[in-house]
């Protein structure tokens, strides 16, 4: 893969770009959500060859959701339930 290549991905909304931690940061919250919601089957990060979660600005986008969901008093398991929902309903 070229610089090009790389750099043209970044783009991709898809694109697993973001470090756990990086994630964390930019979310304003931390790991443990992040692998919360991942247990809570919200997103499911892709992993570096050395077994490290990579998150997508997709991603990162339904995680911010739950995250403002949560931060109003939802339970995670729940607002990740609602964000699934909210989804399918948009799907269709």
């Amino acid at each position: 893969m070229t610089a090009d290549d790389c750099f043209g991905r970044l783009d991709d909304d898809d694109y697993p770009a973001h470090t756990m931690g990086r994630a964390a940061e930019m979310l304003g919250t931390t790991q443990g959500f992040l692998r919360a919601i991942g247990e809570a089957r919200l997103i499911t990060p892709l992993r570096s060859a050395g077994g490290h979660r990579r998150y997508s600005r997709y991603q990162l986008r339904i995680a911010a959701r739950a995250r403002e969901l949560v931060d109003r008093g939802t339970p995670i398991e729940a607002a990740c339930r609602i964000v699934i929902l909210e989804d399918q309903l948009e799907e269709t």
